[in-house]
């Protein structure tokens, strides 16, 4: 059976989170290691929230990666692992984690960095992220372009199922191309986010932490990872893929349709939430999709999937 990892980004995160691993000695490092970069109050602002403490980058990131690399390492050690591997936005620092580019302690400090550079950036900009619900493709790819040329700072940022995208830019930008386009889409959600990432608005963001990368050298992936910053399998291009997810887009549904042409029998979505698990459902119905967020989970894993 062909099964592909798939990991969560932003979005995600839930107050509590932790409570899976906290008591549990096999555990104990990586919270020693999250103490260590993210200071000693990071681990209860996760657990006990509130709900809007978490929405903050810089909590939400290093939180979500660490649940997805606490559960790669779980999952290895009991023999369970994927030949492919795939993340979304965020979601693919915790893909390379599990392919052993880089260390736990590596990572956190990547996306320690990353998310102070990326709210640093946005308070500068103010801008938002929406998902729009329902309406044809096309006609939104065009009238997004329509407006960039009218100088209007808005964008594509995600791709996440046949009926859903995520547009990125300035409050007054959006504003304007909702106005000519609310009658042709069934519903607006704006998201919890504190600004534009994946559009060229993170320019200054991409810039500074393509400096900090200079620091750290990778591994070429263990496994199989597809990117859904390129849609291609990753060789020695993680820095590049890195740096290009500040401007560019998640291509999150020709991603999972490119892996699930190799003959993919399951995706199991390894982290917070079910996020994922509901796109890839709308991208294709008839694939089986399960997901783990706490070891416990391996039973069900195991029978679900008949090994």
């Amino acid at each position: 059976m062909k099964i592909c990892f798939v990991f969560p980004g932003q979005g995600s995160q839930y107050v509590g989170m932790f409570s899976p691993f906290l008591e549990k000695s096999e555990y104990e490092y990586y919270f020693q290691v999250m103490e260590e970069i993210l200071g000693k109050d990071f681990i209860d602002k996760v657990q006990n929230g509130p709900e809007e403490v978490l929405k903050d980058t810089r909590i939400s990131q290093p939180a979500i990666f660490s649940v997805s690399a606490m559960l790669s390492d779980f999952l290895k050690k009991e023999g369970f692992w994927a030949e492919y591997g795939i993340g979304h936005s965020l979601g693919e620092y915790s893909a390379f984690y599990y392919a052993e580019v880089y260390n736990f302690e590596d990572g956190l400090n990547l996306i320690k960095k990353r998310s102070e550079v990326m709210s640093e950036v946005a308070e500068k900009v103010k801008g938002g992220m929406w998902a729009i619900l329902g309406g044809d493709l096309e006609e939104i790819e065009n009238s997004v372009k329509e407006s960039q040329k009218e100088g209007l700072n808005i964008f594509i940022a995600n791709y996440n199922s046949p009926g859903q995208i995520v547009l990125s830019g300035e409050k007054e930008a959006f504003d304007l191309w909702y106005q000519k386009m609310k009658d042709k889409i069934k519903r607006v959600v704006p998201l919890s986010v504190s600004g534009p990432f994946h559009s060229p608005l993170m320019k200054e963001a991409e810039e500074i932490f393509k400096d900090y990368l200079s620091n750290f050298n990778f591994k070429k992936p263990k496994y199989n990872v597809l990117s859904s910053t390129t849609c291609d399998f990753v060789e020695n291009n993680v820095k590049d893929i890195l740096i290009k997810q500040f401007t560019g887009s998640v291509r999150w549904v020709e991603a999972i349709n490119n892996i699930y042409n190799l003959g993919i029998d399951c995706f199991v979505e390894v982290g917070p939430g079910k996020v994922l698990q509901g796109l890839i459902k709308k991208i294709i119905p008839e694939v089986k999709v399960i997901g783990i967020e706490k070891s416990e989970d391996l039973e069900t894993l195991r029978g679900e999937l008949g090994c």
